[in-house]
Protein backbone atom coordinates (compact mmCIF):
# COMPACT_ATOMS: atom_id res chain seq x y z
CA UNK A 1 0.00 0.00 0.00
CA UNK A 2 1.43 3.11 -0.97
CA UNK A 3 1.79 6.14 1.08
CA UNK A 4 -1.03 7.92 -1.00
CA UNK A 5 -3.27 5.57 0.30
CA UNK A 6 -2.78 5.60 3.60
CA UNK A 7 -3.65 8.88 4.27
CA UNK A 8 -7.23 8.91 5.76
CA UNK A 9 -9.57 12.16 5.65
CA UNK A 10 -10.50 12.95 9.47
CA UNK A 11 -13.05 15.41 8.42
CA UNK A 12 -16.29 14.17 8.04
CA UNK A 13 -18.65 14.18 4.85
CA UNK A 14 -21.06 16.24 4.23
CA UNK A 15 -24.37 15.17 3.44
CA UNK A 16 -25.44 16.68 -0.13
CA UNK A 17 -29.23 16.27 1.14
CA UNK A 18 -29.00 17.12 4.91
CA UNK A 19 -30.93 20.45 5.66
CA UNK A 20 -28.26 23.46 6.77
CA UNK A 21 -27.90 24.10 10.18
CA UNK A 22 -29.18 27.16 11.05
CA UNK A 23 -26.69 30.42 12.45
CA UNK A 24 -27.64 32.69 15.71
CA UNK A 25 -27.77 35.95 15.53
CA UNK A 26 -24.32 36.88 16.87
CA UNK A 27 -23.10 34.56 13.96
CA UNK A 28 -24.84 36.32 11.44
CA UNK A 29 -23.97 39.90 12.80
CA UNK A 30 -20.26 38.53 13.04
CA UNK A 31 -19.90 37.06 9.52
CA UNK A 32 -22.17 40.25 8.29
CA UNK A 33 -19.32 42.24 10.17
CA UNK A 34 -16.38 40.58 8.89
CA UNK A 35 -18.35 40.25 5.26
CA UNK A 36 -19.52 43.69 4.98
CA UNK A 37 -18.24 46.16 7.95
CA UNK A 38 -20.41 49.42 6.61
CA UNK A 39 -23.81 47.00 7.12
CA UNK A 40 -23.47 46.97 11.41
CA UNK A 41 -23.08 50.90 11.06
CA UNK A 42 -25.91 51.09 9.19
CA UNK A 43 -27.87 48.90 11.92
CA UNK A 44 -26.40 51.09 14.52
CA UNK A 45 -27.72 54.37 13.51
CA UNK A 46 -31.10 53.00 12.79
CA UNK A 47 -30.92 51.96 16.57
CA UNK A 48 -30.17 55.74 17.81
CA UNK A 49 -32.28 57.01 15.43
CA UNK A 50 -35.46 54.49 17.17
CA UNK A 51 -34.70 55.57 20.39
CA UNK A 52 -34.54 59.64 19.76
CA UNK A 53 -37.97 59.14 17.98
CA UNK A 54 -39.74 57.43 20.57
CA UNK A 55 -38.27 60.09 23.24
CA UNK A 56 -38.59 63.34 20.96
CA UNK A 57 -41.83 63.14 18.97
CA UNK A 58 -43.96 62.99 22.25
CA UNK A 59 -42.80 66.06 23.58
CA UNK A 60 -42.74 67.45 19.89
CA UNK A 61 -46.32 67.07 19.76
CA UNK A 62 -47.13 68.41 23.77
CA UNK A 63 -45.10 71.30 22.61
CA UNK A 64 -47.97 71.60 19.54
CA UNK A 65 -51.00 71.24 21.68
CA UNK A 66 -49.45 73.81 24.48
CA UNK A 67 -48.73 76.42 21.65
CA UNK A 68 -52.21 75.79 19.99
CA UNK A 69 -54.31 75.99 23.28
CA UNK A 70 -52.41 79.36 23.92
CA UNK A 71 -53.21 80.71 20.98
CA UNK A 72 -56.89 79.62 21.45
CA UNK A 73 -56.88 81.43 24.76
CA UNK A 74 -55.88 84.54 23.23
CA UNK A 75 -57.93 84.16 20.11
CA UNK A 76 -61.22 86.71 20.52
CA UNK A 77 -64.34 84.17 21.26
CA UNK A 78 -67.16 84.06 18.71
CA UNK A 79 -70.37 84.85 19.99
CA UNK A 80 -73.89 85.89 18.65
CA UNK A 81 -75.61 88.96 19.30
CA UNK A 82 -78.63 90.68 19.70
CA UNK A 83 -79.65 94.63 19.74
CA UNK A 84 -81.33 96.35 22.82
CA UNK A 85 -84.11 98.22 22.04
CA UNK A 86 -86.58 101.01 24.04
CA UNK A 87 -89.91 98.67 24.60
CA UNK A 88 -93.07 99.46 23.86
CA UNK A 89 -95.72 101.37 26.18
CA UNK A 90 -98.23 98.44 25.76
CA UNK A 91 -97.39 94.75 26.91
CA UNK A 92 -99.28 91.67 25.38
CA UNK A 93 -100.37 89.24 28.01
CA UNK A 94 -101.62 85.92 26.89
CA UNK A 95 -103.05 83.59 29.59
CA UNK A 96 -105.12 79.78 29.72
CA UNK A 97 -108.63 80.49 30.88
CA UNK A 98 -111.86 78.99 30.70
CA UNK A 99 -115.09 79.88 29.04
CA UNK A 100 -119.13 79.60 30.47
CA UNK A 101 -122.58 80.57 29.77
CA UNK A 102 -123.25 83.87 31.05
CA UNK A 103 -126.12 81.98 33.11
CA UNK A 104 -126.95 78.11 33.53
CA UNK A 105 -128.85 76.22 35.55
CA UNK A 106 -130.45 72.75 36.29
CA UNK A 107 -134.07 72.29 36.18
CA UNK A 108 -135.64 69.97 38.81
CA UNK A 109 -139.18 69.01 39.59
CA UNK A 110 -140.79 71.08 42.80
CA UNK A 111 -143.65 68.46 43.44
CA UNK A 112 -143.04 64.69 43.62
CA UNK A 113 -144.39 62.77 40.40
CA UNK A 114 -144.14 60.93 37.16
CA UNK A 115 -142.73 62.56 34.67
CA UNK A 116 -145.85 63.19 31.91
CA UNK A 117 -144.74 64.67 28.68
CA UNK A 118 -141.00 66.86 27.91
CA UNK A 119 -141.80 69.63 25.33
CA UNK A 120 -138.56 70.62 24.44
CA UNK A 121 -134.67 68.48 23.49
CA UNK A 122 -131.33 69.22 23.35
CA UNK A 123 -130.63 72.20 21.52
CA UNK A 124 -133.75 73.65 21.43
CA UNK A 125 -134.02 77.55 21.96
CA UNK A 126 -136.71 78.30 25.01
CA UNK A 127 -137.87 81.67 26.04
CA UNK A 128 -138.37 82.91 29.76
CA UNK A 129 -141.62 81.09 31.06
CA UNK A 130 -141.85 78.51 28.10
CA UNK A 131 -143.62 74.97 29.99
CA UNK A 132 -140.45 72.37 29.16
CA UNK A 133 -141.94 69.52 30.79
CA UNK A 134 -145.12 68.59 32.36
CA UNK A 135 -145.24 66.53 35.69
CA UNK A 136 -148.54 63.95 36.92
CA UNK A 137 -148.86 64.69 40.72
CA UNK A 138 -152.58 63.26 41.20
CA UNK A 139 -151.72 62.83 45.56
CA UNK A 140 -151.34 66.66 44.42
CA UNK A 141 -154.67 67.15 43.34
CA UNK A 142 -156.48 65.54 46.00
CA UNK A 143 -154.86 67.29 48.98
CA UNK A 144 -155.87 70.27 47.15
CA UNK A 145 -159.16 69.26 47.26
CA UNK A 146 -159.41 68.63 50.54
CA UNK A 147 -157.60 72.24 51.51
CA UNK A 148 -160.43 73.85 49.84
CA UNK A 149 -163.29 71.64 51.88
CA UNK A 150 -161.60 72.46 54.99
CA UNK A 151 -161.64 76.46 53.96
CA UNK A 152 -165.40 76.25 53.26
CA UNK A 153 -166.01 74.62 56.27
CA UNK A 154 -163.91 77.14 58.78
CA UNK A 155 -166.02 79.95 56.53
CA UNK A 156 -168.95 78.42 58.08
CA UNK A 157 -168.36 77.70 61.12
CA UNK A 158 -166.70 80.93 61.83
CA UNK A 159 -169.95 82.82 60.77
CA UNK A 160 -171.74 81.13 63.59
CA UNK A 161 -169.01 81.90 66.35
CA UNK A 162 -169.04 85.49 65.29
CA UNK A 163 -172.92 85.93 65.45
CA UNK A 164 -172.94 84.33 68.45
CA UNK A 165 -169.62 86.56 70.32
CA UNK A 166 -171.83 89.25 68.65
CA UNK A 167 -174.90 88.46 70.64
CA UNK A 168 -173.40 87.80 74.03
CA UNK A 169 -171.37 90.85 73.80
CA UNK A 170 -174.79 92.87 73.61
CA UNK A 171 -176.34 90.62 75.82
CA UNK A 172 -173.43 91.02 78.17
CA UNK A 173 -174.39 94.80 78.18
CA UNK A 174 -177.87 93.86 79.41
CA UNK A 175 -176.70 92.21 82.38
CA UNK A 176 -178.49 88.56 80.75
CA UNK A 177 -175.71 87.03 80.54
CA UNK A 178 -172.09 87.62 81.94
CA UNK A 179 -168.64 89.35 81.15
CA UNK A 180 -166.96 86.06 80.89
CA UNK A 181 -169.04 84.21 78.77
CA UNK A 182 -168.83 86.80 76.48
CA UNK A 183 -165.50 87.19 76.63
CA UNK A 184 -165.29 83.50 75.42
CA UNK A 185 -167.45 83.55 72.90
CA UNK A 186 -165.08 86.37 71.68
CA UNK A 187 -161.97 84.26 71.72
CA UNK A 188 -163.68 81.46 69.97
CA UNK A 189 -164.72 83.92 67.21
CA UNK A 190 -161.44 84.89 66.99
CA UNK A 191 -159.94 81.12 66.47
CA UNK A 192 -162.25 80.61 64.03
CA UNK A 193 -160.89 83.27 61.78
CA UNK A 194 -157.75 82.45 62.34
CA UNK A 195 -158.29 79.04 61.41
CA UNK A 196 -159.89 80.09 58.19
CA UNK A 197 -156.79 82.15 57.63
CA UNK A 198 -154.48 79.55 58.01
CA UNK A 199 -156.41 76.66 56.06
CA UNK A 200 -156.87 79.92 53.10
CA UNK A 201 -153.02 79.58 53.07
CA UNK A 202 -152.60 75.79 52.82
CA UNK A 203 -154.81 76.10 49.84
CA UNK A 204 -152.45 78.78 48.21
CA UNK A 205 -149.12 76.60 49.25
CA UNK A 206 -150.78 73.64 47.20
CA UNK A 207 -152.19 75.31 44.53
CA UNK A 208 -148.50 76.56 44.32
CA UNK A 209 -146.74 73.07 44.32
CA UNK A 210 -149.38 72.13 41.66
CA UNK A 211 -148.31 75.08 39.42
CA UNK A 212 -144.44 73.34 39.99
CA UNK A 213 -146.20 70.21 37.75
CA UNK A 214 -145.23 72.34 34.95
CA UNK A 215 -141.47 72.94 34.88
CA UNK A 216 -140.96 76.42 33.01
CA UNK A 217 -138.02 78.12 31.84
CA UNK A 218 -136.48 80.66 34.30
CA UNK A 219 -134.41 82.84 31.65
CA UNK A 220 -134.36 82.69 27.51
CA UNK A 221 -131.74 80.30 26.60
CA UNK A 222 -130.82 77.24 25.13
CA UNK A 223 -131.23 73.54 26.55
CA UNK A 224 -127.94 71.90 27.13
CA UNK A 225 -129.00 68.76 28.79
CA UNK A 226 -132.42 66.61 28.85
CA UNK A 227 -131.74 63.85 31.74
CA UNK A 228 -135.25 62.15 31.93
CA UNK A 229 -137.77 60.42 29.72
CA UNK A 230 -141.35 60.36 30.04
CA UNK A 231 -142.58 57.58 32.93
CA UNK A 232 -139.65 58.47 35.22
CA UNK A 233 -140.27 59.49 39.06
CA UNK A 234 -139.19 63.09 39.83
CA UNK A 235 -138.91 65.12 42.28
CA UNK A 236 -136.85 67.97 44.01
CA UNK A 237 -133.46 67.86 43.99
CA UNK A 238 -132.02 65.57 46.47
CA UNK A 239 -129.58 62.31 46.71
CA UNK A 240 -132.02 60.70 44.72
CA UNK A 241 -133.24 63.05 42.03
CA UNK A 242 -132.19 64.03 38.54
CA UNK A 243 -132.13 67.31 37.05
CA UNK A 244 -135.04 67.47 34.05
CA UNK A 245 -133.13 69.64 31.89
CA UNK A 246 -129.90 72.05 31.91
CA UNK A 247 -130.28 75.34 30.39
CA UNK A 248 -127.83 78.06 29.77
CA UNK A 249 -128.10 81.46 28.08
CA UNK A 250 -125.01 81.40 25.41
CA UNK A 251 -125.76 84.90 23.30
CA UNK A 252 -123.02 86.03 26.15
CA UNK A 253 -120.26 84.24 27.29
CA UNK A 254 -117.84 84.53 31.04
CA UNK A 255 -114.28 83.63 30.43
CA UNK A 256 -112.43 83.64 33.50
CA UNK A 257 -108.81 84.42 33.95
CA UNK A 258 -106.22 84.01 36.82
CA UNK A 259 -103.76 87.40 36.11
CA UNK A 260 -100.46 86.71 37.77
CA UNK A 261 -99.34 88.95 40.03
CA UNK A 262 -97.23 91.00 37.86
CA UNK A 263 -100.32 92.15 35.67
CA UNK A 264 -102.81 92.00 38.38
CA UNK A 265 -102.78 96.06 38.90
CA UNK A 266 -102.73 96.81 35.20
CA UNK A 267 -106.21 95.41 34.27
CA UNK A 268 -108.64 97.79 34.28
CA UNK A 269 -112.65 97.71 32.17
CA UNK A 270 -110.92 99.51 29.73
CA UNK A 271 -108.29 96.48 28.70
CA UNK A 272 -108.77 95.52 25.31
CA UNK A 273 -109.64 91.72 25.30
CA UNK A 274 -109.55 88.92 22.12
CA UNK A 275 -110.58 85.77 23.28
CA UNK A 276 -109.99 82.41 20.95
CA UNK A 277 -109.67 78.10 20.93
CA UNK A 278 -106.27 76.49 20.56
CA UNK A 279 -107.77 74.95 17.26
CA UNK A 280 -109.28 78.08 15.99
CA UNK A 281 -107.22 80.19 16.28
CA UNK A 282 -107.69 82.77 13.44
CA UNK A 283 -112.23 82.87 14.98
CA UNK A 284 -111.31 85.56 17.72
CA UNK A 285 -113.83 86.67 20.36
CA UNK A 286 -113.31 89.98 21.45
CA UNK A 287 -115.01 91.51 24.58
CA UNK A 288 -114.15 93.81 28.04
CA UNK A 289 -112.99 93.21 31.17
CA UNK A 290 -116.66 92.97 33.35
CA UNK A 291 -115.50 92.82 36.90
CA UNK A 292 -112.59 91.69 38.50
CA UNK A 293 -111.34 90.79 42.45
CA UNK A 294 -110.64 93.18 44.78
CA UNK A 295 -107.64 91.02 45.99
CA UNK A 296 -105.18 88.33 44.88
CA UNK A 297 -105.28 84.73 45.53
CA UNK A 298 -102.87 83.57 48.64
CA UNK A 299 -102.23 80.64 46.98
CA UNK A 300 -101.82 81.25 43.46
CA UNK A 301 -101.21 85.32 44.12
CA UNK A 302 -103.19 85.94 41.00
CA UNK A 303 -106.11 87.59 40.50
CA UNK A 304 -109.48 86.64 39.23
CA UNK A 305 -110.73 88.48 36.06
CA UNK A 306 -114.20 88.26 34.53
CA UNK A 307 -114.43 89.05 31.21
CA UNK A 308 -118.01 89.03 28.91
CA UNK A 309 -117.92 88.30 24.79
CA UNK A 310 -120.47 87.50 22.26
CA UNK A 311 -121.29 83.52 21.73
CA UNK A 312 -120.37 82.52 18.51
CA UNK A 313 -116.65 82.11 17.88
CA UNK A 314 -115.95 80.41 20.78
CA UNK A 315 -118.28 77.64 22.42
CA UNK A 316 -118.99 77.93 26.30
CA UNK A 317 -117.15 76.00 28.94
CA UNK A 318 -114.03 75.73 26.29
CA UNK A 319 -110.31 76.19 27.02
CA UNK A 320 -109.49 79.06 25.60
CA UNK A 321 -106.30 81.52 25.40
CA UNK A 322 -106.89 85.21 26.27
CA UNK A 323 -104.70 87.92 24.68
CA UNK A 324 -104.62 90.79 27.25
CA UNK A 325 -103.36 94.40 25.98
CA UNK A 326 -102.07 95.95 29.24
CA UNK A 327 -100.26 99.30 29.50
CA UNK A 328 -96.77 99.44 30.71
CA UNK A 329 -96.54 102.03 33.94
CA UNK A 330 -92.64 101.78 33.41
CA UNK A 331 -91.38 101.69 29.77
CA UNK A 332 -87.84 100.04 29.85
CA UNK A 333 -85.47 98.22 27.77
CA UNK A 334 -86.25 95.01 25.76
CA UNK A 335 -83.77 92.30 25.30
CA UNK A 336 -84.01 88.32 24.59
CA UNK A 337 -84.14 85.83 27.62
CA UNK A 338 -81.41 84.32 25.87
CA UNK A 339 -78.75 87.00 26.68
CA UNK A 340 -79.66 86.76 30.49
CA UNK A 341 -76.79 85.50 32.90
CA UNK A 342 -77.47 84.36 36.34
CA UNK A 343 -74.44 83.44 38.61
CA UNK A 344 -73.74 83.95 42.22
CA UNK A 345 -72.86 87.74 41.57
CA UNK A 346 -76.42 88.27 40.43
CA UNK A 347 -78.30 88.86 37.36
CA UNK A 348 -76.18 90.30 34.78
CA UNK A 349 -76.13 90.82 30.94
CA UNK A 350 -73.18 90.23 29.07
CA UNK A 351 -72.70 94.04 26.80
CA UNK A 352 -69.96 94.54 24.15
CA UNK A 353 -67.57 97.42 24.26
CA UNK A 354 -65.37 97.33 21.32
CA UNK A 355 -63.96 94.12 20.74
CA UNK A 356 -64.87 93.07 24.17
CA UNK A 357 -67.39 92.37 26.75
CA UNK A 358 -68.75 93.59 29.95
CA UNK A 359 -70.45 92.09 32.49
CA UNK A 360 -73.45 94.58 33.58
CA UNK A 361 -75.88 93.89 36.68
CA UNK A 362 -79.52 94.29 35.49
CA UNK A 363 -83.13 94.72 36.79
CA UNK A 364 -85.98 92.99 35.09
CA UNK A 365 -88.89 94.96 35.11
CA UNK A 366 -91.16 92.05 33.90
CA UNK A 367 -90.46 88.80 32.00
CA UNK A 368 -92.30 88.76 28.73
CA UNK A 369 -91.58 84.63 27.88
CA UNK A 370 -89.36 85.69 25.09
CA UNK A 371 -88.36 89.15 25.88
CA UNK A 372 -86.98 90.40 29.21
CA UNK A 373 -88.18 94.22 30.16
CA UNK A 374 -84.80 95.88 31.70
CA UNK A 375 -84.93 99.25 34.23
CA UNK A 376 -83.38 101.60 32.03
CA UNK A 377 -79.19 102.28 33.02
CA UNK A 378 -76.81 99.64 32.77
CA UNK A 379 -78.24 98.80 29.43
CA UNK A 380 -79.51 101.67 27.17
CA UNK A 381 -81.50 101.17 23.26
CA UNK A 382 -79.05 100.51 20.44
CA UNK A 383 -76.61 98.18 22.85
CA UNK A 384 -75.43 94.64 21.55
CA UNK A 385 -75.68 91.75 24.03
CA UNK A 386 -74.19 88.65 23.68
CA UNK A 387 -76.90 85.43 23.30
CA UNK A 388 -76.17 82.24 25.16
CA UNK A 389 -72.96 83.14 26.88
CA UNK A 390 -70.99 81.03 27.69
CA UNK A 391 -70.51 79.60 31.76
CA UNK A 392 -67.09 80.69 31.45
CA UNK A 393 -67.54 83.98 29.97
CA UNK A 394 -65.97 86.94 31.67
CA UNK A 395 -65.69 90.55 31.64
CA UNK A 396 -63.12 91.50 29.74
CA UNK A 397 -63.44 88.84 26.89
CA UNK A 398 -62.40 89.55 23.45
CA UNK A 399 -64.77 88.34 20.70
CA UNK A 400 -65.64 88.33 17.76
CA UNK A 401 -69.40 88.13 16.40
CA UNK A 402 -70.50 85.59 14.67
CA UNK A 403 -71.54 85.86 10.99
CA UNK A 404 -75.24 86.65 10.54
CA UNK A 405 -75.29 88.75 13.78
CA UNK A 406 -76.45 92.56 14.18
Amino acid sequence: MSAHDEHVDTHPVADAHAPPVPKGDAEVVAEASRAKPGLALVLGLLVVGGLVAIGVVPRLAQREALAKGQTAATAPRRVRVAIAKTGTPMTEVKLPATSSPLRSTQLFAKTTGFLRKNHVEVGDTVKLGQVLADVDSREMDQELVLAEARVAESKANMGIVQGTAERNADLSKQGVVSKQQSEDSRAAANSAEATLKIRQADVERLRALRSYQKVVAPFDGTVLRRNVDPGALVGPAGAASVALFEIASVDVLRVVVDVPQAFAKDITTAVEVQVYMPQTPNKIAKGKVARTSAALDPATRTRRTEIEIPGGEVLPNAFVYVKLALPKTTVGIAVPSAALIVRKEGTLVAKIQGDHVVLVPIEILRDQGKDLDLAMGAIVGGDRVVLNPADDLADGTKVDVAEGGP
